[in-house]
C-alpha cells in the first residue's frame, strides 16, 4: 500500500514538472551555461519547491492553502515580480567557460533561487489536488505514513526528471556556439518575463475584493 502511494507520488511529481514554464526555463539555461551540477541543483531546489505545496495538500494543511487562496492577488503580485526579476536578470546575462575549478555561483544560490522561483507560484496546489482526484487518492492526511509516502513521491518524480533533463542538455552544450548560448539566455528571459506578466494580466480575471 505504501509503495503505491509513493508510485502515485512520482507520477503527480512527473507530471507537475512535465511542462516547460519559467522553471524549467531557468534549469536548462543555467545547464547550458553553469554545466551540469548547476541545473540538476537548480532542479533540486524547484523539486524542494513542488514538495512543499505536495506537503500542504497531502498534509491537508487547509490554513496555509485557504490563506494563499485567500489573498490570490497579492500571491499573484508578489510571485509576478519575482519572475519579472528573474526574467530580466537570464536576459542580460551571459554565457560562461565551463573551467574546470573555476567558481561559479554558490550551491545555495543555484537551489534558494530555484525553490523561491518554484515557490511564485502556489497555483501548483490546484494541480496537485486534480492530480490526488484522478489517481484517486483520497483523505492521505487520515495516515500520515501514506501522505509522507506521496510527499516523498512528488519529490523524487519532479527530481528524477529535472536529473534526466540536466544530463540530456548537457550533452548538447559542447555543439552551441557562444552565439547560440546569448540566443538561449535571451529566449528563456524573454519566456520568464511573459510568465510574470501573464501574472499581472491574470488579476484583471479575478473577481474584486
Amino acid at each position: 500500500m505504501d509503495l503505491a502511494y509513493f508510485i502515485k507520488g512520482i507520477i503527480i511529481g512527473i507530471v507537475i514538472t512535465a511542462p516547460i514554464g519559467p522553471v524549467g526555463a531557468l534549469v536548462v539555461q543555467r545547464t547550458i551555461n553553469r554545466g551540469r551540477g548547476a541545473g540538476i541543483l537548480s532542479g533540486l531546489g524547484a523539486s524542494a519547491g513542488d514538495a512543499i505545496y505536495g506537503i500542504i495538500v497531502a498534509f491537508s494543511l487547509t490554513f496555509v492553502s485557504e490563506f494563499l487562496m485567500s489573498h490570490e492577488v497579492w500571491v499573484r503580485i508578489i510571485g509576478g515580480v519575482i519572475l519579472l526579476v528573474f526574467g530580466i536578470r537570464v536576459y542580460f546575462s551571459r554565457p560562461r567557460p565551463l573551467e574546470p575549478g573555476k567558481p561559479g555561483r554558490s550551491h545555495f544560490g543555484n537551489f534558494g533561487s530555484a525553490l523561491l522561483l518554484a515557490l511564485s507560484n502556489p497555483m501548483v496546489i490546484l494541480s496537485i489536488l486534480a492530480l490526488f482526484a484522478i489517481l484517486g487518492i483520497t483523505e492521505p492526511a487520515d495516515y500520515y505514513r501514506t501522505a509522507t509516502m506521496l510527499v516523498m513521491g512528488i519529490f523524487a518524480g519532479c527530481f528524477i526528471l529535472w536529473t534526466a533533463l540536466c544530463y540530456f542538455i548537457a550533452n548538447l552544450r559542447g555543439r552551441l556556439s557562444e552565439r547560440r548560448l546569448v540566443l538561449i539566455n535571451k529566449i528563456t528571459g524573454i519566456l520568464i518575463l511573459v510568465c510574470g506578466a501573464y501574472a499581472f494580466l491574470s488579476l484583471i480575471k479575478l473577481p474584486a475584493a
